[in-house]
């Protein structure tokens, strides 16, 4: 989720993979569908404004999808942080906070 540098500053704890409080059995379903999930024939059909941001050292989800993904969504933007990983959102916030707003403010809005 976070690189080593980054968890010696950042010792946490951390809940990038949600609530602790959640019940174990209710954590495995979520990974079980997350593991199993496939949306590929659906993402042409996307037809907002898509934004998609993903670490170039990510160990969860190999960097090669992000073009693969915002290639497959018409007028999808891509962005790929150097050395972020899965957690790039808070690792690499003053990165990434920009990147949306800018998305969000900038993006052509639909009706």
């Amino acid at each position: 989720m976070y690189t080593p540098r980054w968890l010696a500053d950042h010792p946490g704890p951390h809940h990038t993979l949600g609530d602790p409080s959640m019940p174990a059995h209710s954590r495995r379903h979520h990974f079980a569908a997350g593991n199993r999930h496939n949306a590929w024939d659906l993402l042409r059909a996307i037809s907002a404004p898509t934004l998609v941001i993903h670490g170039t050292e990510d160990l969860l989800n190999p960097t090669a999808n992000a073009p693969l993904l915002a290639d497959r969504i018409l007028g999808a933007r891509l962005h790929l942080i150097c050395e972020a990983r899965h957690a790039y959102f808070e690792e690499f916030r003053t990165h990434a906070s920009p990147l949306v707003l800018d998305f969000l403010t900038t993006a052509p809005h639909q009706p």
